[in-house]
């Protein structure tokens, strides 16, 4: 597993905004240490140093992102997810795919979470709308790599 050392920021320019680096406080905790600008527009909100448990709001969409962060950090291999996001009734908000790369300081304890998150949205009201009213979601993808 690479460390945090093993990140170069110049040679990630391209996805720097869609960034999100996150601590393993222990077990099912986790905090923003550094979100991306794409990130933080998305979400509404920038929520570095806050724990999960703090910054996201809606107990569905806290188990869901929680349960995605520790699948990685147990089975210290990277993951893949994507869901679709809706607005009230059945057409999709935002696209969202994320992956999850983790990060460890001994080469065999995932300690931090290398996050790539990039959304599409369907239109400017869904981007204004952001992420601190959480709609209805769906996985519609989950792989482990």
């Amino acid at each position: 597993m690479p460390s945090r050392a093993d990140l170069d920021p110049s040679e990630l320019k391209r996805v720097l905004p869609h960034v999100m680096l996150v601590d393993v406080l222990g077990p099912r905790q986790y905090r923003y240490r550094l979100i991306g600008t794409e990130c933080v527009v998305a979400h509404g909100i920038n929520a570095t140093g806050q724990t999960l448990d703090v910054a996201l709001k809606d107990d569905q969409y806290r188990a869901h992102v929680i349960g995605l962060y520790d699948q990685c950090v147990s089975e210290c291999r990277p993951l893949y997810s994507e869901s679709l996001f809706f607005q009230k009734g059945a057409d999709i908000d935002r696209h969202v795919k994320v992956l999850f790369l983790p990060l460890s300081n001994d080469g065999a304890t995932a300690n931090m979470i290398f996050v790539i998150q990039v959304i599409q949205f369907v239109d400017e009201q869904a981007r204004k709308d952001h992420f601190t009213s959480i709609k209805p979601h769906k996985e519609i993808v989950r792989a482990t790599l």
